[in-house]
């Protein structure tokens, strides 16, 4: 093929266009920065097109599972649908493959139950969950939602973001998952980034310690919070202390990052 009609190819490429599937993308990635979603009167301000436009693409898209209207209201919203189809993705299968095995091997050498929480659009989702191998339970469950600012995962993707990304994380959490509660946030993430890890009473259950810590990529960056529910009985039935615990737990985050790719300074 000559230059010319090299050119003259690479034009047609750029001049093409499907209306529908642009509208409908248009719309997916204006929602994908809204975490309280939108109406129709703003969605088509925002784009700039008229409600015929775009009310039919907003009907399918609903349909297919992409956006969602909450109960009781008129905005539409970001479903996990995306989050579902990304996890399919060589990348984070890759992260749930590799992990799983060790999450297994974690749960049955402190008998608790442990799981993999990953950033998503202003939120920890849990990804991998490996319940305790006792006939007493307390877990999180697969797909749950983790606050960025009052639990122990949120704090560990927050504390190794580099700066920019953190302040990206935080304009996107949701208006809901704001407290009333006032405490230093920088402080406490810097508090967390020195020790390496994290460990607090869980905001969500009574009478339990998550401990935490970071999993990293072959990038240096932080990709993951490993996280265990930590409780004892009162009858002192658990062998594993939670001193002995946060030795399982740090060498299970390591296991994962360095089959991830990362190599520890």
């Amino acid at each position: 093929m000559t230059k010319s009609a090299t050119q003259e190819a690479t034009a047609k490429r750029k001049t093409y266009s499907a209306p529908a599937l642009e509208k409908g993308l248009d719309i997916l990635e204006l929602l994908a920065g809204e975490a309280d979603g939108l109406n129709i009167s703003e969605i088509t301000q925002r784009l700039n097109r008229s409600v015929g436009e775009l009310f039919r693409m907003l009907v399918v898209l609903q349909q297919r599972g992409y956006v969602s209207l909450e109960n009781g209201s008129d905005r539409y919203r970001l479903t996990l649908k995306i989050f579902g189809l990304a996890h399919r993705f060589p990348p984070v299968k890759r992260l749930t493959s590799i992990s799983a095995p060790i999450l297994q091997r974690l749960s049955y050498d402190i008998e608790q139950s442990c799981h993999l929480v990953i950033y998503y659009e202003g939120r920890g989702h849990v990804v991998v969950q490996q319940d305790s191998p006792s006939a007493r339970v307390f877990s999180v469950r697969l797909g749950a939602e983790a606050p960025l600012l009052n639990t122990c995962s949120g704090h560990l993707l927050l504390s190794f973001a580099d700066q920019n990304t953190r302040k990206q994380m935080l304009t996107r959490i949701p208006s809901q998952h704001h407290t009333d509660d006032e405490f230093d946030l920088e402080k406490v993430l810097a508090k967390v980034q020195s020790q390496g890890f994290e460990s607090i009473q869980s905001a969500q259950a009574q009478g339990i310690q998550d401990v935490g810590y970071p999993v990293f990529d072959y990038r240096d960056q932080v990709i993951a919070a490993l996280v265990v529910p930590f409780f004892e009985y009162f009858d002192g039935s658990r062998h594993t202390s939670i001193k002995e615990a946060h030795r399982y737990i740090k060498q299970a985050a390591m296991d994962i990052s360095t089959s991830l790719g990362y190599e520890p300074g």
